[in-house]
């Protein structure tokens, strides 16, 4: 029994493991060798993307500010089956405060539905989402979930750059990266769990 190195899952039963760690799954596992590429960047070139995406217009609204990852937990039910997830998003403070207030309106008309986990899961994440709302507050500091995006981000590009065109398979972790190139801000295949 162990937990994901990625995502801090416990893992039951199965996953994946390989010399970067443990994972869940293969979506886990890809993300967890990509962080460890980019443990091989200079941190100086991670600042300076951490930078470019803090002060970039938000990708939602468009508006200039602090930009940041953000989560919202739903929840929704119908008698015996429950779902709930936790999304992040890179966004504004305004735009997050927004979709996270949403995530409570929705919890609260479709989450209740189900037995027993609605009846437990709603409130749970209810209450996360107001955590989220209040937590962080106006902290000039990134968040940890935006120092993963970035490190996923800049490790993504540096396999796209390092990587053959029709290649299948990520090339090994290099001894040493170059600077990655910026993706657009906001792109959801590096949006960290």
């Amino acid at each position: 029994m162990a937990n994901c190195s990625y995502c801090d899952s416990f893992i039951l039963f199965g996953g994946r493991t390989d010399a970067s760690g443990r994972y869940c799954n293969e979506k886990c596992q890809r993300a967890g060798n990509l962080i460890a590429i980019s443990n091989q960047i200079p941190s100086a070139d991670l600042d300076r993307l951490m930078e470019e995406i803090r002060h970039a217009n938000c990708p939602r609204c468009g508006s200039p500010g602090s930009i940041d990852m953000h989560r919202a937990h739903r929840v929704w039910s119908a008698l015996v089956l429950t779902s709930w997830s936790s999304s992040p998003a890179l966004s504004c403070r305004s735009c997050a405060l927004k979709r996270q207030l949403g995530s409570i309106a929705f919890c609260a008309v479709f989450g209740w539905w189900g037995f027993p986990w609605g009846i437990i899961m709603t409130p749970v994440q209810i209450v996360r989402n107001v955590a989220e709302m209040t937590g962080r507050g106006g902290s000039d500091e990134p968040s940890p979930l935006l120092r993963k995006y970035v490190r996923l981000r800049a490790a993504m590009e540096w396999v796209q750059r390092a990587q053959p065109a029709r290649s299948a398979s990520p090339p090994p972790v290099p001894a040493r990266a170059t600077p990655p190139v910026p993706a657009p801000v906001g792109d959801e295949r590096y949006m960290p769990k």
